[in-house]
C-alpha cells in the first residue's frame, strides 16, 4: 500500500517530469525534495504555508510525520540511504515546537561550506563532491538531504556495442548492454493520455527495480517521462510482454527463434551515466516555493522571530546503469537567510567557545562551598545516532 508520504512525492515527481524540455538529458528526484517542502511547511504561516501545501499536496501537519515517515523507509530499505542535515548559524534562536518536528540528531553549527560538502561525500560514498553552488555568505540556515540508490542486477546485461540505422542516433555507435529471460513479463505496455509507453522492469538484488521507459516518437519527452512515474499505479489499460501479438509499440519487435523452446524477452539498453543540478527556485511556483522566497518580510515565523526566507534552494545528481547495476545519488539543500538582511541586533553580540582545554567548578551555592573542580583535555566523542520516535523532547 503506498503512503500519502510516498504518493505525494511520486505526484511532486512526476509533476516536475512533466516540465522536462525535449533534448534535455537530466535526472531529478521529488523523493529528495518532498520531505525538506514539508519540514519547510511547517514553518511558514498564511500565503506561504499554503503554497507549500499545495506543493506537498497535503496540509503542513501530516506532512511532517509522512515525511518522518518517508525517511524511515528510505533508511531501512535495502539499496537506499538517506540523511536529513540541518546546519545553523551560531546566532539564529529557533523555536523548540518547530525543532522537534525535525528528526533528532541532525542539527549542526553553519561554519563554511567545507563541513557540508564533506557531509555529502560521506553520505553518497563520493558519488557527489558536494554542492556546485556554495551558500551564500548572509546564510543563517540550510536544511537539505542526501539520497543514494545502489543495486546490482539479479541478472546481469552483457557488454557490447550497437550501431543505430535510423533515428535520431542513426549513424553513432555506443556502448549498449544485452539481455534474455524468460520471464517476458518484465515488459508492459500502457495506454495513457498521450499514447502509448512502453515499460521495461530491471530488477536489482535489492529492494531497488529500475523502469526503462520509452514513448510514441512525436511526443514530447516530458509527457512520456511523467507517464512512465504515473502508469505503473494508475490502474489504466495495459499489455503485458506475454500478451504481446504485434510490435505495434514503442520501442518493440518481435523475433522468432525456433532454437529456443521456451519464448523469451531480449533488451537492449544504452549503457549511461547522466548528472544534472536544477536551481528549485527557478521553477518556484512547482515546488510551492514563490512566496517563501520572497526576502521582503518574516516568511517562516514558526521557525525563528528573526526574520526569514528562502534564499537558494538546489539539487544536485547523478545516475548511472552499467551492465552490473544501478547507482545513483542526490543531494538537495534549502538556504534561509534573514528576510532584509542581518538583524543590526546581532553586531553587538557576545559568543564564547571552549574550543582548547577548559576548567570546571563545582559549587554547592547555598553555602558557596567548592564541591569539586577539574580540567578538560579530552572531550567526549560524538554519541551514536539515534533514531527519531514522535513525542522526544530533544532541545536544541
Amino acid at each position: 500500500m503506498i503512503t500519502e508520504g510516498v504518493a505525494g512525492a511520486n505526484m511532486l515527481t512526476a509533476r516536475w517530469a512533466a516540465t522536462v524540455s525535449d533534448g534535455e538529458p537530466t535526472v531529478l528526484s521529488g523523493a529528495g525534495v518532498w520531505p525538506l517542502l514539508a519540514y519547510l511547511s511547517s514553518a511558514a504561516e498564511g500565503a506561504e504555508r499554503a503554497e507549500l501545501e499545495q506543493a506537498l499536496g497535503m496540509p503542513a501537519a501530516p506532512a511532517v510525520e509522512a515525511a518522518t515517515e518517508l525517511l524511515g523507509v528510505l533508511r531501512s530499505a535495502t539499496g537506499t540511504h538517506a540523511v536529513l542535515g540541518l546546519w545553523v548559524h551560531r546566532l539564529l534562536r529557533l523555536h523548540d515546537e518547530w525543532l522537534r518536528t525535525v528528526p533528532a540528531d541532525t542539527v549542526e553549527v553553519l561554519v563554511g561550506t567545507d563541513a557540508f560538502d564533506a557531509w555529502v561525500r560521506k553520505h553518497t560514498d563520493g558519488l557527489l563532491d558536494g554542492m556546485s553552488t556554495p551558500p551564500d555568505p548572509e546564510t543563517l540556515l540550510v536544511l537539505a538531504m542526501v539520497l543514494t540508490v545502489r543495486t546490482r542486477w539479479r541478472e546481469p546485461f552483457l557488454d557490447g556495442t550497437l550501431g543505430i540505422a535510423d533515428g535520431p542516433w542513426a549513424g553513432r555507435q555506443f556502448a549498449w548492454l544485452h539481455r534474455w529471460t524468460a520471464d517476458r513479463d518484465r515488459l508492459a505496455v500502457y495506454d495513457t493520455e498521450r499514447g502509448q509507453v512502453t515499460v521495461l522492469s530491471v530488477d536489482g538484488v535489492s529492494d531497488i527495480t529500475v523502469d526503462l521507459v520509452i514513448g510514441e516518437a512525436d511526443v514530447p519527452t516530458g509527457a512520456v517521462l511523467a507517464a512512465g512515474i504515473t502508469a505503473p499505479d494508475a490502474g489504466g489499460p495495459r499489455r503485458l510482454g506475454s500478451q504481446l501479438t504485434d510490435a505495434d509499440a514503442p520501442g518493440l519487435r518481435l523475433e522468432s527463434n525456433s532454437a529456443r523452446s521456451v519464448p523469451m524477452l531480449s533488451a537492449s539498453v544504452p549503457r549511461f551515466t547522466v548528472s544534472r543540478g536544477h536551481d528549485l527556485l527557478a521553477d518556484g511556483e512547482l515546488f510551492g516555493l514563490l512566496a517563501v522566497a520572497r526576502p521582503d518580510r518574516q516568511r517562516l515565523p514558526r521557525m525563528s522571530d528573526t526574520p526569514l526566507a528562502v534564499g537558494a534552494a538546489r539539487q544536485e545528481l547523478t545516475a548511472s546503469f552499467t551492465a552490473e547495476g544501478f547507482e545513483a545519488a542526490v543531494s538537495t539543500r534549502f538556504d534561509v537567510a534573514a528576510a532584509g538582511g542581518l538583524p543590526d541586533e546581532w553586531r553587538d553580540d557576545v559568543g564564547v567557545e571552549f574550543d582548547r582545554p577548559f576548567g570546571f567548578v563545582v559549587r554547592h551555592r547555598p553555602s558557596g562551598l567548592v564541591l569539586l573542580a577539574g580540567w578538560v583535555t579530552e572531550p567526549d566523542p560524538p554519541l551514536p545516532v539515534r533514531e527519531f520516535s514522535r513525542g522526544e523532547d530533544d532541545d536544541f
